[in-house]
């Protein structure tokens, strides 16, 4: 395996685990999220060309991390509406409370 592929891997791997945990997944969920993942990516490279194009199509194929923990159950973070008129407002998936 190569050293670019590799990191490929890790970084995806790292941003899965770091918005799962954003995202309020267990520190359980966390971990069988993250090595479902390795174990499903280290099998499609097994398949293909170790190249990093190769691991950017077999992650590609996974999906972006943001969907995987979306999809893993995880709660988008509430967020602070921006701006003079949401100064003070609290967002959740569109919806906003507050002033």
């Amino acid at each position: 395996m190569g050293i670019e592929s590799d990191q490929l891997v890790l970084d995806y791997l790292s941003r899965v685990g770091d918005l799962a945990q954003q995202r309020q997944l267990s520190s359980g969920d966390r971990m069988r999220l993250v090595s479902q993942l390795r174990q499903e990516i280290e099998q499609q490279r097994t398949k293909a060309a170790d190249s990093p194009g190769a691991v950017k199509r077999i992650l590609g194929r996974i999906g972006s991390p943001e969907d995987v923990v979306r999809e893993a159950g995880g709660r988008a973070p509430a967020r602070r509406a921006e701006g003079a008129r949401g100064a003070g407002r609290m967002c959740r998936n569109g919806r906003c409370t507050g002033r």
